[in-house]
């Protein structure tokens, strides 16, 4: 038999909250959320055993949740035809007190995890009831392992692009056809460009190195615009932009003429 657990949303957070739903959304339909005492993870993935996009929000449980005992468990949630879902969310209005039901059943591999069956979001005369995805049909992804892999320390270069280019980055790449923005680095200049269309210089590294990279702008909409300055981190075979709340990681194609 299923077990339930009961929280209330926080007002001042609700759409918040949707808003960051909706956003994973952008990188996949199906939503992962892993809720403990400490944190709330949730992110969305594109692709099977290669990952071409992945992006995740970390926040603290009790800025968004309200509730009375610490949590002795995990929760993990999957969330399939998220766009659905947040879409009936959206009817429910933020200053209603708001609750979250969670119907779950002990994990078969880990005693200290509980997998979701179903949700219940309550607000004034909405329900929205929502049942829950298998939890085999998205890859799981710890908060360690997370942190272990997207380390900047162990980025081998990056480069930054103003919040005004971005803007302006955006704007040109919706009137052009072409699914791809390339990004090339010569002698440190970096530039973004669409075929024969448009280019912009948008960072000088101060240094010679060369590299060519390729970026699928249905992903520019992912990059949140909260900071002035929107830093690329280049790893091995992606591209990370991180804030103090969420990490976007972007697989790309490269050829690199320097890889000091």
């Amino acid at each position: 038999m299923a077990n339930k657990v009961k929280f209330k949303l926080k007002g001042d957070k609700f759409s918040d909250f949707i808003d960051k739903l909706e956003d994973l959304t952008k990188i996949e339909d199906t939503i992962k959320m892993k809720i403990d005492n400490d944190n709330i993870m949730i992110y969305s993935m594109l692709g099977g055993n290669v990952m071409l996009a992945f992006k995740n929000y970390l926040v603290k449980t009790r800025d968004y949740l309200e509730y009375g005992d610490d949590l002795e468990y995990s929760i993990d949630m999957i969330i399939s035809n998220a766009k659905k879902f947040v879409k009936n969310l959206n009817f429910i209005k933020e200053s209603d007190s708001v609750t979250l039901e969670i119907s779950y059943k002990e994990s078969p591999d880990d005693d200290t995890i509980m997998n979701a069956r179903s949700i219940q979001v309550v607000g004034g005369k909405l329900k929205v009831n929502w049942l829950a995805g298998e939890h085999y049909e998205m890859r799981d992804i710890n908060k360690s392992v997370l942190d272990q892999r997207l380390n900047i320390k162990n980025r081998k270069w990056h480069f930054s692009i103003s919040k005004s280019d971005f803007v302006d980055v955006k704007k040109l790449s919706a009137i052009n056809g072409e699914r791809i923005i390339n990004i090339g680095i010569s002698s440190g200049k970096v530039v973004f460009t669409e075929n024969a269309a448009w280019e912009m210089e948008i960072d000088n590294l101060n240094d010679d190195r060369n590299a060519s990279l390729m970026l699928n702008k249905r992903f520019l909409s992912c990059i949140n615009e909260s900071m002035d300055k929107i830093e690329f981190s280049i790893f091995e075979t992606f591209m990370l932009v991180k804030d103090d709340y969420s990490n976007l990681m972007l697989s790309f194609e490269q050829n690199f003429s320097d890889e000091d």
